[in-house]
């Protein structure tokens, strides 16, 4: 495993939402880590071998440290990438969305739906908003959220700085019911 040149955890606690407090805060935790990018500079057709290798004690090492900053279950989770401005996007995807990293993100949060994701490229700095959904119920909207992470020096232009995050709940005072309740609707007349 390639060992993280750094490791941001931050977490908050959501107490209330345009003056509407709430009994029990909203918890959101996000794990980033800085890699060095094993693919700058080489043109390479197949990225799974390294993959295989890497994703695995990757997306272990920050969920350990999700969960343990989370501190209680796991209710939406979300994931996204930020390459470095010597690589590629591609690098980045390569890392997140496969199984060897994806499905120990799911073991670790007890999830079974996709996870929702993003990605770009960036230099040192560059804020995301990582998306995060229900972790066994996609449609869910209640827990359709996204968390800011940025780190101030990562990533590095020959790095991969890789975001894990999860919320012990949905949004404060959500009120828009979900795909599975939605009355029946034909945007044929909305055709674009």
């Amino acid at each position: 495993m390639t060992t993280p040149r750094v490791i941001c955890v931050t977490r908050e606690e959501v107490l209330s939402d345009a003056g509407r407090s709430t009994e029990q805060a909203l918890v959101r935790v996000a794990v980033a880590a800085a890699i060095r990018n094993p693919w700058v500079g080489r043109d390479v057709d197949d990225l799974t071998t390294e993959v295989r290798v890497l994703a695995p004690p990757l997306a272990q090492t920050m969920m350990r440290r999700a969960l343990d900053a989370l501190g209680g279950p796991v209710e939406a989770f979300g994931k996204a990438v930020v390459v470095g401005l010597a690589g590629e996007t591609e690098h980045g995807d390569a890392l997140v969305h496969n199984p060897f990293f994806s499905n120990v993100v799911r073991l670790g949060a007890a999830g079974t739906s996709v996870i929702a994701s993003t990605e770009t490229r960036g230099p040192a700095g560059t804020s995301l908003a990582v998306p995060l959904c229900h972790v066994t119920a996609a449609s869910t909207r209640s827990h359709y959220q996204g968390m800011a992470v940025r780190v101030p020096d990562a990533p590095h232009d020959d790095e991969i700085l890789v975001v894990v995050a999860l919320a012990g709940g949905g949004r404060l005072h959500s009120r828009i019911g979900d795909r599975t309740t939605d009355p029946d609707f034909d945007p044929t007349p909305w055709r674009p």
